[in-house]
């Protein structure tokens, strides 16, 4: 019995000196290009570093969160929060850029700010153990840079993948027992997509009724065939579900059937998040990828075995919970005359 009245449960303690959350109304600060660590984080993709603090829990538990991220140039300007929540991980804000160089207009760009104060302190997945937040920040913000240099170098930004302006830092104040430190946030410049996150169009039942079956199937068709030849260029995303899809629209004349709305169609689709991705180049053991091949993998091979039924109402109901249906549709798209495009199935 003495055990257990000896025991508690960790929780995130009182941090009275945490600020409260910047990114969320008007914000400006002046960002310095930033070169990020290799990417790690993932001990079953990327080799082990050791990082430059204790990341134990025994020497968490003795924290506030504010402690754990104290001290370790373009200027953006929030335009408006796209993804900002206390807690959610990295924030996604629209921005201004405005080059300092003197070279360069201003331009509007989503900054993906890996701010360690703003992460979960509690770990969602096993409550009473605390974060590292520090260290899932970098993690995260040295994948997912790697992956967009990666693509950027490769060619394969601007289109599946959303341009790329560079990683960079900056600094904020942060008072701590009295004492004023800088604190470097690091964060990420992409691309704007004037969009949809293609989540919102696969739980509706309206769908249906705004998008053609055909054009569906078809943006579908893009959305693997653009995997596909991201994975030959050395990039898998791994996450490759309809909230990481944006898409592009475009009204069309017509209305829809018997409803009287006008027909959309997807003038790009454009896969985001590379937080989880493999950079095979940078693996444990380099990763065979499929570069190898003097074309890409086709997707009716990639993606043969892969349930779509995530994709909810973007895809036929006959689809949900039958494999078969798929796999007869990725035959007729990806088999044929059109294997050409790939790699021969069993390259």
């Amino acid at each position: 019995m003495s055990l257990w009245s000896d025991f508690h449960l960790w929780s995130s303690p009182e941090d009275p000196e945490r600020p409260v959350l910047p990114y969320a109304s008007a914000f400006t600060v002046t960002i310095t290009e930033h070169i990020p660590l290799q990417p790690f984080g993932l001990p079953s993709v990327y080799p082990p570093i050791e990082p430059p603090y204790d990341t134990s829990d025994e020497h968490l538990r003795t924290l506030t969160q504010t402690e754990l991220v104290k001290p370790t140039k373009a200027t953006i300007k929030v335009d408006r929060p796209f993804a900002v929540k206390d807690g959610r991980g990295p924030q996604l804000i629209v921005c201004t850029v405005t080059p300092q160089d003197g070279h360069g207009k201003p331009f509007q760009a989503v900054a993906k700010i890996f701010d360690p104060l703003y992460y979960s302190f509690e770990n969602q997945n096993a409550p009473p153990r605390p974060v590292a937040t520090t260290l899932k920040a970098d993690s995260d913000y040295s994948i997912e840079a790697a992956a967009y240099a990666h693509l950027q170098k490769t060619g394969q930004t601007g289109a599946f993948a959303p341009e790329y302006y560079g990683s960079w830092t900056f600094s904020l104040s942060i008072r701590h027992r009295g004492v004023q430190h800088e604190r470097h946030v690091r964060l990420l410049l992409i691309e704007y997509i004037d969009g949809v996150c293609m989540r919102n169009l696969c739980y509706g039942d309206s769908v249906p009724l705004t998008f053609t079956a055909e054009h569906r199937l078809d943006v579908l068709a893009g959305i693997l065939d653009g995997a596909a030849r991201m994975d030959h260029s050395g990039v898998n995303q791994r996450d490759l579900l309809p909230r990481n899809i944006m898409l592009e629209l475009k009204p069309e004349a017509g209305d829809s059937p018997g409803e009287g709305q006008p027909q959309r169609v997807v003038q790009q689709a454009v896969l985001i998040d590379y937080n989880i991705a493999m950079v095979y180049h940078l693996t444990l053991e380099e990763w065979e990828y499929h570069e190898a091949t003097e074309l890409p993998l086709n997707p009716m091979h990639l993606f043969w075995n892969t349930s779509l039924d995530d994709f909810g109402y973007w895809v036929p109901e006959g689809w949900q919970g039958n494999r078969r249906a798929q796999q007869k549709w990725l035959m007729g798209r990806f088999g044929g005359p059109n294997t050409l495009a790939y790699a021969p199935v069993g390259s």
